[in-house]
């Protein structure tokens, strides 16, 4: 009886002050960043290009301390590019399906862009 009690007081005071009742949500991740889908150099199968690449390398890992699994580094890559893979598994295929020359282009073409800026960088010290 004495539970019912207890319970029927707490109800009571739910009823006449809500606001004290009402439980904070945890806040979501929400990025601005995005990148275009289709884009020729970066788009979603680029993307996924180096979600493979990290996942191949075993250094991205989760809380136990074990390696991450591919559909938790691409979550992660979701949330933060606001784009959507559909399956991950279904961008590695299309990633292994490029001819061997093309396999990495999305590597190669950041690649590039790091040596490029690192030239540049140089040739103004070499100015001075």
């Amino acid at each position: 009886m004495a539970i019912l009690n207890s319970e029927l007081e707490l109800l009571n005071l739910k009823i006449r002050y809500p606001e004290q009742f009402q439980q904070s949500e945890p806040a979501t991740f929400e990025s601005d960043l995005y990148i275009l889908p289709k884009s020729k150099d970066l788009g979603i199968v680029a993307l996924g290009e180096i979600v493979i690449a990290l996942f191949l390398s075993k250094k991205v890992f989760q809380q136990n301390g074990k390696p991450a699994h591919l559909n938790q580094i691409a979550d992660a890559f979701q949330k933060m590019f606001n784009c959507n893979f559909g399956s991950i598994y279904d961008q590695q295929v299309k990633v292994f399906d490029r001819k061997p020359f093309n396999r990495t282009k999305a590597l190669d073409f950041l690649r590039s862009l790091i040596l490029r800026k690192d030239k540049e960088v140089v040739n103004k010290q070499d100015e001075k």
